[in-house]
């Protein structure tokens, strides 16, 4: 028996140079609504350990107090300041058939999500968005996980240009494809 078994490469694994992409910074304004957040958190936290302290008297030195209070502080700075720092690196883009999110700087992350593995789009305003006049869009995909995007802090404007973009994308790839629309 003649067997001539051959298994030839099917695609070249080059990775897509992102080097020239050009990412958009969320508005600056989101950083207030971060920083309105962590301001409550931090209140929240300061609150609890006082009542802890107060209606549950421990029997700590005051070294052991003072360790706590320094603590809480040094917690409370790093969150500000991861969240100073991390802002900035909080960038989107959107191309023909795919948007793009980056953030983090301590780990950075880029999530590629091509229009037509997208799900569902939401498009969402907390109050204090309202006020600032900002929009935060959501896209689900089908995968299990990694694949979902949140892009918050953008302009009510640009959320809804995207929506509208991603939307009117995969109702045109799925009238080529001859599914329904």
């Amino acid at each position: 028996m003649n067997q001539n078994f051959q298994n030839p490469q099917i695609f070249d694994l080059k990775v897509p140079d992102f080097s020239d992409l050009k990412l958009t910074a969320v508005s600056p304004k989101y950083l207030k609504i971060i920083l309105f957040n962590l301001g409550l958190f931090s209140i929240f936290i300061i609150g609890a350990i006082a009542v802890a302290f107060y209606f549950f008297y421990f029997n700590l030195s005051l070294l052991q107090v003072w360790g706590i209070i320094i603590g809480i502080f040094l917690m409370i700075a790093f969150l500000f300041l991861n969240a100073l720092i991390g802002f900035k690196f909080r960038k989107y883009a959107v191309r023909e058939k795919d948007l793009v999110y980056q953030y983090g700087w301590l780990k950075r992350s880029i999530i590629i999500v091509p229009f037509n593995r997208i799900q569902h789009v939401k498009v969402e305003q907390g109050w204090f968005s309202r006020i600032l006049n900002l929009k935060s869009i959501a896209v689900f995909t089908a995968g299990v996980s990694g694949g979902d995007i949140t892009i918050n802090g953008l302009p009510e404007e640009i959320a809804e240009g995207i929506n509208h973009h991603i939307r009117g994308t995969i109702s045109a790839e799925k009238t080529e494809d001859g599914r329904d629309a």
